[in-house]
């Protein structure tokens, strides 16, 4: 995975990471909630199906593609279609 696209996973990953964080004390987050967050992520498929999301829409696209409207519904549709299950 080239250096952009491994950024793009990874801002994907924060923010998948963070909104779980988030869901479990709206208002009140703590440092472990972030941790768990994490965990959950990495111990799960999830991140594998993120990097394979983004290989999938940005890897034949121009850098440029990035920063066009296309290129944000893309990223959004790669965290939408990523998040992980609220339970745990």
């Amino acid at each position: 995975m080239s250096p952009p696209l491994q950024i793009l996973s990874v801002g994907c990953a924060a923010v998948i990471i963070a909104a779980k964080a988030f869901w479990m004390h709206p208002g009140d987050i703590r440092q472990q909630d972030i941790t768990v967050s994490a965990e959950h992520y990495m111990q799960s498929s999830t991140a594998d199906h993120v990097r394979l999301a983004v290989l999938e829409a940005f890897q034949d696209a121009p850098s440029r593609w990035y920063n066009t409207s296309e290129g944000k519904a893309a990223l959004l549709g790669v965290v939408l279609n990523n998040q992980m299950s609220h339970a745990s």
